[in-house]
């Protein structure tokens, strides 16, 4: 099953690592991301896949020094188009 994560984060140097590297740890698999620098930190917007619980990854992102904001979104379908590809009216 796929869920959806979007944070601000600080630019520190390593902070993008330390998020791959925790959502790796807990046992998940990046299937998309998109991340963009606004207003001096970042913006990221995740997509992971696995079989354990979500809230788990939630609380340990959320631990996570650089990050300043966390939110789960709903689970994400399966069969989705990346990200960044999809077109919003501003």
């Amino acid at each position: 099953m796929s869920h959806q994560f979007q944070l601000f984060a600080r630019p520190a140097e390593g902070s993008l690592e330390r998020i791959l590297r925790t959502v790796r740890a807990r046992g998940f698999e990046v299937q998309d991301m998109s991340v963009r620098l606004e207003g001096g930190r970042y913006h990221v917007r995740l997509r992971v896949g696995g079989q354990r619980d979500p809230g788990m990854l939630a609380r340990q992102l959320e631990k996570l020094w650089d990050v300043e904001h966390l939110a789960a979104l709903q689970a994400a379908p399966e069969a989705r188009e990346p990200m960044g590809s999809r077109v919003s009216a501003a």
